[in-house]
């Protein structure tokens, strides 16, 4: 069903009601970790047996049954799958080469700026609705190419208890070893304390439901996460440009995720019309804002802050330069976020739920580190040392300006 607001205040209480994080699964999820902080694998089991129907004697996928996966996948995945590592792979050591250290120099005195990967990472990849083997490629390979040394994934089991052969094979082919039959809140809790099956890990990244998403949120902190990855979403913003057999699809594709939903901006009631016809008795719940101008659109663009943004207007580069909160864009008629999701090589693990003004999409950078490396001598104490003094003196720290004074009273 289609539903149709005119812009104003109505339109923005939609994007609010749209950006939620359910409090009460939060609730729930607080008692989970603490479980499994005193409990550890048995609380992990405990959890695995009541949400996913699963009685587990090991959390680990053994080995063999990784390699066995290989043998009970559609043959035609291998070449797709691999075509697209290679676009993911290229995009990221491009982003790679282009994130560089620098030596800051002054007088007396360097400041080395580096760039170090983190330990290890955790992959959350969802395995309920679909066997997103995708999202191992858009997780992992980021991970790789930044140097992280040890990579493990963590994916919820099936009702036989094996993780979806799909979701094995794309961590193989990657090299991975190190996974997990586990999901939900307990999968997040113990990533991020550590059991005596499965030692913890420095950041844990990825989608999924809202209970795991909740969990990412609580235990920020202890460890890192990416961002909020809740429900998929997309805007569109289209006016008579816009192709509406493409449009019509692209809701669509968002929209068949769970709790997924969709959003239509238009600035023409003509188009409107072509889209209710195309919509109509669809099964999906679908939300449409009639704007006067783009101007109002683009206002309600970077109020919602979305996930994905489609902009199929006359003028593309024109809006997209004016979009100040979104961590993925498509532009034009043939551009479409499927395309994004699979093979583009950009990254579709993206903030959701309004964070998009803070965090960005999935890159080599939430794997990464920055430190800086001061080197001082004794010409930079004269030089700069008596100032540094009466900063500290005024803050009234007198050992700060002590440890300063030392050095050029030699």
């Amino acid at each position: 069903m289609l539903k149709v607001i005119k812009y104003g205040r109505r339109a923005y209480a939609a994007m609010d009601a749209m950006n939620y994080l359910n409090t009460e699964a939060g609730a729930g999820v607080s008692g989970i970790i603490a479980d499994v902080e005193k409990n550890g694998d048995a609380a992990v089991k405990k959890y695995t047996l009541k949400f996913d129907g699963v009685a587990l004697k090991s959390l680990k996928v053994p080995e063999e049954k990784i390699k066995k996966a290989w043998g009970s996948v559609d043959a035609r995945l291998f070449k797709p799958l691999l075509r697209a590592a290679k676009n993911i792979e290229k995009y990221n050591v491009m982003q790679m080469k282009n994130i560089r250290g620098f030596v800051y120099k002054n007088k007396g005195y360097t400041i080395t700026h580096k760039y170090i990967p983190v330990d290890s990472a955790a992959l959350y990849i969802p395995g309920g609705q679909a066997p997103l083997f995708s999202t191992v490629l858009m997780a992992a390979i980021p991970a790789r190419v930044a140097g992280v040394r040890r990579i493990a994934v963590i994916s919820p089991p099936r009702f036989n208890g094996d993780v979806n052969p799909y979701i094995l094979v794309a961590a193989d082919m990657l090299g991975i070893n190190e996974i997990y039959r586990i999901g939900g809140a307990q999968a997040v809790a113990a990533l991020s304390i550590g059991t005596k099956t499965i030692k913890k890990v420095d950041k844990i990244v990825g989608p999924g439901n809202i209970y795991s998403t909740m969990a990412k949120k609580e235990v920020f902190g202890k460890i890192g996460i990416e961002s909020i990855n809740g429900p998929s979403e997309v805007t569109i913003v289209a006016d008579d440009t816009a192709n509406p057999e493409f449009v019509k699809y692209d809701l669509l594709a968002q929209a068949e995720h769970i709790n997924g939903h969709a959003l239509l901006i238009t600035n023409s009631e003509k188009f409107l019309s072509v889209m209710k016809v195309k919509l109509k008795g669809i099964k999906y719940d679908i939300t449409a804002v009639l704007v006067k101008n783009i101007d109002e659109a683009l206002q309600l663009v970077n109020y919602k802050a979305p996930e994905h943004l489609t902009v199929a207007v006359k003028d593309t580069g024109a809006f997209i330069s004016r979009v100040r909160n979104c961590p993925a864009i498509f532009e034009g008629n043939y551009t479409p976020v499927a395309f994004g999701d699979y093979m583009a090589g950009s990254n579709h693990i993206l903030p959701t739920n309004g964070t998009a003004r803070f965090f960005s999409g999935l890159s080599v950078l939430d794997f990464l580190k920055h430190t800086h490396v001061v080197k001082a001598s004794r010409e930079a104490m004269d030089a700069f040392g008596p100032d540094a003094e009466t900063l500290a003196e005024i803050e009234t720290l007198s050992n700060h300006k002590k440890s300063i004074m030392a050095r050029r009273e030699l």
